[in-house]
């Protein structure tokens, strides 16, 4: 009895607990344009990422998943033709302080870090013949954010912001991603 009142009382004091939590939960829509420098090719695209996040004082730590927009390019250059596809998708992990201020519209600034997921598909004619390369890449992709955040009512804020990100490289080319995105968070 005794084992099951304890619990009970842990149990109780957790949930309490989580449910003072902090806890947010954030939708981001933008545009982006994203680079692979090597290959020249630049593309702007809509761009959503949904975030969880915490949020303790002026500091926030969200988790986010981003689905960037697939980048395709028909190419021609010294008697090779071809067409790519790249796919890139990216788990992230922010650290964002909210700077105080005596007004309602706050600015944040913050530092992202993201596995991204790149994947290229080349398909291209060279000397008559057919050709097929694949590459996958996963890895540390790292970035800034700047923006600012309004309450709208009770727990639920506008997110306007800019962002950089260095997704990786993929076959020894730099991927970079510029954005402006607005969003909505919930805080629970």
């Amino acid at each position: 009895m005794k084992k099951t009142l304890l619990a009970v009382v842990l149990g109780t004091l957790t949930i309490a607990t989580t449910a003072n939590a902090n806890w947010y939960v954030q939708g981001d829509l933008g545009v982006s344009k994203t680079e692979i420098q090597d290959a020249d090719i630049k593309k702007t695209h809509f761009e959503p990422r949904i975030s969880v996040g915490y949020k303790l004082q002026d500091f926030r730590l969200a988790l986010d998943y981003t689905h960037y927009k697939n980048l395709t390019d028909n190419y021609g250059i010294a008697g090779v033709k071809g067409n790519s596809e790249t796919k890139i998708r990216g788990i992230g992990l922010s650290a964002i302080y909210d700077i105080p201020v005596e007004i309602s519209v706050k600015p944040y600034v913050g530092v992202r870090l993201a596995i991204n997921r790149l994947e290229l598909e080349d398909n291209y004619i060279e000397n008559s013949t057919a050709n097929y390369d694949s590459y996958k890449e996963t890895g540390l992709g790292y970035g800034a954010v700047v923006g600012v955040q309004y309450p709208l009512i009770q727990n639920l804020h506008l997110n306007a912001g800019l962002e950089y990100n260095r997704l990786g490289k993929i076959d020894d080319a730099k991927v970079n991603n510029y954005g402006a995105k607005v969003g909505l968070r919930y805080d629970f």
